[in-house]
Parts: C-alpha cells; sequence; structure tokens
C-alpha cells in the first residue's frame, strides 16, 4: 500500500515540475511531500480526497485532466474500490475537457486565462 503514496508523491511532483512556477512547484513540494498524508496510503476515499484537493489548489482544468489521464492509465488504481469515487471524478474532468477543447468558440468570444488568485469573488 506504501507503493501508492510513494507513486501518488513522484506523479504529482513531476506533473509541478511541469506546470507549476518555480515558487508555487516549492509549495507544492512542500504540501506534497513535507506531510506524511499523501506518503502513507490507507486505502480509504478521504486520501483521494486528499489527492483532489492537491489537485484543484495547484492546477487549472486542462492540466488537471492530463494528470487525471496518468491515473486512469494506471490499472492497479482501477481496481482498489476505494478509487472509484475519484475515478469518476477523473473521467468527468477528461470528458470535460475534451468536450470544450472541441467546441467551437462563438463570435466575439475569447478564451480568458488567468490565475485562481487574480480571479474576482464579487
Amino acid at each position: 500500500m506504501n507503493d501508492v503514496g510513494a507513486e501518488m508523491i513522484e506523479l504529482l511532483e513531476r506533473a509541478g515540475a511541469r506546470y507549476l512556477e518555480p515558487d508555487a512547484y516549492q509549495t507544492l513540494l512542500l504540501n506534497v511531500g513535507a506531510t506524511q498524508a499523501l506518503r502513507r496510503y490507507d486505502g480509504t476515499e478521504a486520501y483521494w480526497d486528499r489527492v483532489q484537493a492537491v489537485l484543484d489548489a495547484f492546477f487549472s482544468a486542462s492540466e488537471r485532466a492530463e494528470i487525471c489521464a496518468e491515473l486512469i492509465a494506471r490499472h492497479a488504481l482501477c481496481t482498489l474500490p476505494e478509487f472509484r469515487g475519484f475515478l469518476m471524478r477523473a473521467i468527468a474532468e477528461r470528458r470535460l475537457q475534451s468536450i470544450l477543447h472541441e467546441a467551437p468558440i462563438g463570435w466575439g468570444m475569447r478564451p480568458v486565462r488567468r490565475p485562481a488568485a487574480a480571479r474576482r469573488t464579487d
């Protein structure tokens, strides 16, 4: 079971190195590697909720979809009952990004790419 934790940390660190700015990557490393929350796989759905929280906090929707594709491809994970809820969300994330990628942008519309911290909340 500890192999799952090590795999998840490795996958998240690789994704962080690929997608994140250096400061954000260092913060990801502190959140992922410095705690035992993801290192110790406990075989519960709560573990996968923690993985989802890291994905949501550090990665954009399209980046999450790519990371989810890597997880879906790991067939050993797909056999774990506690992984099913996360798997369903991962599949939905991939499908949504696929639909958005294929959808034509209407006249006068353009995609807006702003970091989460720059979004207005009012």
